[in-house]
């Protein structure tokens, strides 16, 4: 057994983790010295997808569990392949991400050889038969739902649910707005890999949980 499959064997809850949140650190080829500095392994380690296919993320998983995974769209070959390692099935987009510039306003530009690439999708992936939640919680944003929302399915039909529109952020910092709605949709256990930072509820796994602060989400 590796180190990394000790690790997430102590991790594992009973049952098994039934949400799995991941943000691999893709590795991007480059084609100039300018494209080097702006690509991720500038500013943090990145992996190899051999690597990244080869953790042993079913040690984690229950029988029935939800994966979102945020990926980037140039990648999708390796992505399915992570995916198929991992022992899930692709199931959809879960959102993207719209990013704009938090000083101006204005779409943010990102990186990419043909269109800017805004956006950044997050993948939902499953392995078994993951359920969602019946009820919707009742401090869902802040208590601020359509009226007749009874229940996650009714929450999903009245809302633009495959877009978040919020600021660029640090170099992969994601928008804090998932975890809110991944916790609409489905009941823990929760953990998140390459986390950045600490949630309450969820477990984390990663070299940087501390990176950044959580900061609360209505």
């Amino acid at each position: 057994m590796t180190n990394i499959a000790r690790t997430f064997a102590e991790m594992r809850p009973l049952g098994g983790y039934r949400v799995i949140l991941a943000d691999p650190p893709w590795l991007f080829g480059v084609r100039s010295a300018k494209g080097e500095a702006k690509a991720p392994q500038a500013h943090y380690d990145c992996m190899p997808t051999d690597e990244i296919c080869a953790l042993p993320v079913d040690v984690l998983a229950a029988d029935d569990c939800a994966l979102f995974m945020w990926v980037t769209w140039p990648l999708m070959p390796d992505w399915m392949r992570v995916i198929e390692a991992w022992g899930f099935s692709f199931s959809g987009l879960a959102w993207e991400w719209i990013k704009f510039n938090p000083a101006t306003g204005k779409y943010a530009f990102g990186p990419g050889y043909g269109t800017r690439k805004n956006l950044e999708p997050c993948l939902l992936c499953t392995r078994g038969e993951p359920s969602l939640r019946q009820e919707v919680p009742a401090d869902l944003f802040a208590g601020v739902t359509a009226a007749g929302t009874r229940s996650v399915r009714d929450f999903i039909e009245c809302a633009p649910f495959e877009a978040i529109r919020a600021p660029r952020r640090e170099h992969s910092r994601k928008p804090d707005e998932q975890y809110s709605r991944i916790e609409t949709l489905f009941d823990g256990p929760y953990v998140e890999l390459f986390a950045r930072q600490k949630r309450p509820g969820w477990a984390s796994w990663g070299n940087q949980t501390e990176k950044f602060e959580a900061e609360e989400v209505a």
